[in-house]
């Protein structure tokens, strides 16, 4: 009998595939297509009942379901190889307790990469299927739910994240322009540089005239300490693929997932700015190459809670060569793997003084406001070793950016949303029309906001509840007439401020409790009732699963 990996892409089915029998591993590969259950796509009926409980919760395609089943039942071993992610978490767990009275004990394994030593390493540490990670995500899930459904109103969609997103935006008023300015350096080095938004108390005109100034040469004021910088993660790296590619979140996140599936890079929906010392050192081996002075040890250690590395390029990248050049996948596995090279060197960052720029910028007529804020930016070089794609004598500039591209880097800086959902949220935000190219609040932005909850349009509440979700509460796994998610949406809708968790709980106090649904109840085939009740019988005394 052959193993079987059960994955979510169908596209990763093959190259899987193939590379299990690359590795002498006799195994078939089925794909759930996603989530095998999901709740109507309508918000009404809300489909929860008082007990927190997802009645409407359903199996998409029974035929799928089916096929699943057969695969398993051929099997030898099954290991459940979906993403390493509170989604890949939820269906582990779907398809565990849908194949749970062929294979009771499933096998997780969490790909890091689709290269061989990545996949290699996944098995050998492959664990037990559990309930408990799938809580955060079907929590989630269901609160998320209930907030669309309660709250949205006469064209208005409130979302836990998308609501909190137009809160941000609303009130930190980010821009599309970025004025970067260069100044001479009194001792002959690299110049001086700083870079700001053009907002208040600069404009678009006042940013043009200052581009165009000769800045006047400054002196060195103060250093710090070596310091190097930390890799980047999946929400870093969109941003910088907008900025320096020209690609939009949706493009730089499906170039991240193809590259991931071919092999060519690691497991990209990561959220940590550190890789592990086992992993540096396999990367290192390809980076060294390059030319460019890099010291593994100086990367930046993924904390031990994480689960997944920064993003990295597998195999041979030549980062001599020029990212804009090459396309959008290869450039982009070039720029990660260019900013790996800075993350293995240490700079020094010197600051310089501004007080010529005062008297200088006064001199030409500038605004005092315009002076003060100019002299007071964060004037700077880094000295140290050269790095791919470093500037050594860039130019004053007014620099457009993406409007997306700034919508997602303001999303990640106010801590909304995860890595596997950033694209998503900023792609269907753009789609709303709630801001302009210039990111200006629209017309309709406005009216959003006035139809909003106040509550919601704050980030800590959303963040909150992510919180919420990941932590859990202490006893939630322990009723056997609920499910944990069950108790814990309900604790985390109890705890939200009043005008929020009233109308919430109104929603689902006058819903009646159901019977939590079987989900092999499609493949039992119809019997009498003494043999429905024995086998009733049977399917409570049978191991449980590990929660």
């Amino acid at each position: 009998m052959t193993d079987l990996f059960v994955i979510e892409a169908p596209g990763k089915a093959r190259p899987l595939e193939e590379l299990l029998r690359k590795m002498g591993v006799d195994a078939r590969v089925q794909a759930t297509k996603g989530h095998l259950y999901e709740m109507p796509e309508r918000l009404t009926p809300l489909g929860i009942d008082s007990r927190f409980r997802e009645f409407e919760r359903k199996l998409k395609d029974e035929a799928l379901g089916q096929r699943i089943r057969d695969e398993v039942a051929k099997a030898a071993r099954v290991f459940i190889a979906t993403d390493a992610d509170a989604e890949g978490d939820v269906i582990a767990w779907d398809v565990a307790e849908l194949i749970s009275d062929i294979c009771p004990e499933p096998l997780r394994v969490r790909l890091r990469g689709m290269d061989e030593e990545s996949v290699r390493e996944s098995i050998g540490t492959a664990g037990p299927v559990t309930k408990r990670d799938a809580v955060a995500g079907r929590t989630r899930a269901i609160v998320d739910r209930m907030i669309g459904a309660v709250f949205s109103h006469d064209g208005i969609a409130v979302g836990r994240v998308r609501t909190a997103m137009l809160g941000v935006m609303d009130r930190t008023a980010p821009t599309t322009r970025r004025l970067r300015l260069v100044a001479p350096s009194k001792d002959g080095g690299r110049p001086w540089v700083a870079e700001c938004d053009v907002k208040h108390p600069l404009d678009p005109k006042i940013a043009h005239d200052l581009a165009k100034v000769d800045f006047p040469a400054l002196d060195f004021r103060a250093a710090t300490k070596p310091v190097s910088t930390a890799p980047a993660h999946m929400g870093d790296i969109m941003v910088r693929a907008g900025d320096k590619l020209d690609m939009s979140p949706k493009e730089a996140n499906r170039s991240l997932q193809r590259l991931y599936e071919a092999g060519r890079m690691s497991y990209p929906r990561a959220g940590s700015r550190g890789i592990s010392k086992s992993v540096m050192r396999k990367v290192a081996k390809a980076l060294k190459q390059a030319g460019y002075k890099f010291d593994e040890e100086t990367v930046k250690e993924k904390a031990p809670g994480e689960v997944h590395d920064a993003p990295y390029p597998i195999g041979k990248v030549e980062v001599q060569r020029d990212p804009v050049k090459q396309g959008h996948e290869e450039g982009l596995r070039t720029m990660v793997g260019r900013d790996l090279v800075k993350s293995g060197q240490q700079h020094v960052i010197q600051v310089a003084t501004t007080a010529a720029i005062q008297a200088h910028l006064s001199k030409l007529g500038f605004a005092k406001e315009v002076v003060e804020h100019v002299a007071s930016l964060h004037w700077r070089r880094e000295e140290g070793p050269r790095y791919p794609g470093q500037e050594t004598w860039p130019e004053s500039e007014v620099i457009e950016r993406r409007p997306d591209t700034v919508v997602l880097e303001t999303t990640i800086k106010a801590g909304l949303g995860r890595p596997s959902t950033w694209e998503r949220h900023v792609t269907r935000f753009m789609e709303l029309g709630l801001v302009d190219d210039d990111l200006a609040i629209t017309n309709k932005g406005r009216a959003w906001i006035a139809g909003s909850p106040k509550d919601l349009l704050d980030p800590r509440i959303s963040i909150a509840i992510e919180n919420a979700c990941e932590k859990g509460i202490a006893g939630m796994m322990d009723d056997p007439n609920r499910e944990p998610w069950e108790i814990l949406s309900e604790r985390i809708v109890q705890a939200l401020p009043e005008q929020v968790r009233r109308p919430l709980v109104e929603s689902v106090v006058n819903e009646a409790p159901r019977q939590k649904a079987d989900p092999l109840a499609p493949y039992r085939p119809t019997v009498g009732l003494d043999e429905a009740l024995e086998r009733r019988r049977e399917y409570a005394m049978r191991p449980r699963m590990p929660e």
